[in-house]
């Protein structure tokens, strides 16, 4: 599959993901669809099937994109139950792969999404099929919901995607995690299915895009009226979702503005608890401290990172890789993390003293405090770190894994 100056030796990859980063924002689709470019740059035939997304009518359902084959079929216009909607997925996927496999037979399958890896790998038989697991399919389900006991609704469907990830996981020929973490669950949930099939290749940071600013203060005249302060500056990107643990961090910023410490905290991002959290910033009178900025346009995400002091990740459970971890210390831009998951794996790397329990805000608010009292410093070069994972190198292991051939636990 590797070596692209052998005509011979080049594959027809079929990438089967929910979205194309294009289309729908996501962790799992940019890393799915930078893969796919990145296939297609090495001279290998592409062919990306994902799902349209919902009222884009106007998207085509074949386009070649930076030379890969995208192919989208177009989602249901009822309203399907839970179980009508996986049915779905999967007959569409299925119907889509074969159409693929029957112009150019695919030889290797790359499955990133649970219901799409699992379509194409049944319609299409006898080729090579590494599943890349980006997260738990039962344990996203259950992160989404807001409750402390979820609905039996919520608990069949979580029940019915952990079955799914299993049929995957006893179809592919590797079964690939971005973290230690993510590979550990699988083996407990999925044991005698995984066998020796495991494999850790972590995901990537494009460092020639995240680099360090100048000058911190002058790239803040750049960003909007919200960075321009000479405060020490706190920062966060995540979903307004209850899993990432935004609650968490205003309750952190409430202790130290109550101390009279001096510091301004920005939350980018959109989501569905907006009006929530705005209105528990409001209640602890921190209007002029911390700020939601609402989801902040691609082109200038790199110099948010690097406009930052302190980057801060509350996440509450289920963070399978960390990338915004790699895109903070690529701007060499600290961060002080939940020890949820597979956070420890990389933020542990820049020294002791940056971690703190999920929700505990009275623990955040000690590291916060820390740092603004240049008690807590990096004592590693941050952005040597974030190299180590530097997209070209990243992306050739994860090429070598579509070789049946390769078994050296890449992590």
């Amino acid at each position: 599959v590797v070596n692209s100056k052998n005509e011979s030796n080049h594959q027809h990859v079929l990438v089967a993901c929910h979205a194309w980063y294009g289309d729908v924002i996501g962790g799992s689709f940019r890393l799915a669809s930078e893969f796919a470019q990145h296939l297609a740059g090495q001279g290998h035939r592409v062919s990306y099937l994902c799902c349209a997304p919902q009222h884009v009518p106007q998207l085509p359902q074949h386009e070649v994109v930076d030379g890969v084959n995208l192919f989208r079929y177009q989602p249901s216009t009822k309203r399907l139950p839970g179980l009508g909607r996986l049915n779905f997925h999967l007959k569409a996927t299925s119907k889509l792969a074969r159409q693929i496999h029957s112009d150019t037979p695919v030889t290797v399958i790359s499955g990133h999404s649970p219901l799409q890896a699992l379509g194409a790998a049944r319609a299409i038989r006898g080729s090579f099929f590494n599943y890349t697991v980006h997260s738990p399919f039962d344990d996203e389900l259950l992160s989404n919901t807001t409750t402390t006991k979820p609905s039996l609704t919520t608990r069949a469907a979580s029940y019915l995607a952990g079955r799914i990830d299993r049929k995957n996981v006893r179809l592919a020929d590797r079964v690939q995690t971005d973290s230690q973490y993510t590979q550990d669950v699988f083996h407990q949930k999925h044991g005698a299915a995984m066998g020796d099939k495991g494999i850790v290749s972590p995901g990537w940071v494009d460092s020639a895009a995240f680099q360090p600013a100048a000058n911190r203060h002058e790239l803040r005249t750049t960003l909007g009226k919200e960075w321009q302060t000479e405060l020490p500056l706190f920062f966060t990107l995540r979903r307004l979702e209850n899993r990432m643990g935004l609650d968490t961090l205003i309750d952190a910023c409430r202790i130290l503005h109550a101390e009279g410490h001096r510091f301004r905290a920005l939350i980018g991002g959109g989501g569905s608890l907006k009006q929530k959290l705005q209105q528990q910033i409001d209640d602890a009178g921190l209007d002029e401290k911390v700020r939601l900025l609402g989801r902040l346009p691609e082109e200038i995400l790199a110099s948010t990172y690097a406009a930052a002091d302190c980057f801060v990740l509350p996440t509450r459970a289920l963070e399978c890789f960390g990338l915004i971890v790699l895109e903070a210390f690529a701007c060499a831009t600290p961060v002080i993390a939940s020890a949820a998951a597979a956070i420890p794996e990389l933020a542990k790397q820049q020294g002791d003293g940056w971690m703190f329990e999920p929700g505990n805000a009275g623990q955040l608010a000690d590291r916060m405090r820390d740092f603004l009292l240049a008690r807590l410093a990096p004592d590693v070069d941050l952005r040597q770190i974030a190299l180590r994972y530097d997209r070209p190198t990243i992306l050739e292991r994860w090429t070598q894994l579509l070789q049946p051939s390769t078994a050296t636990q890449m992590a």
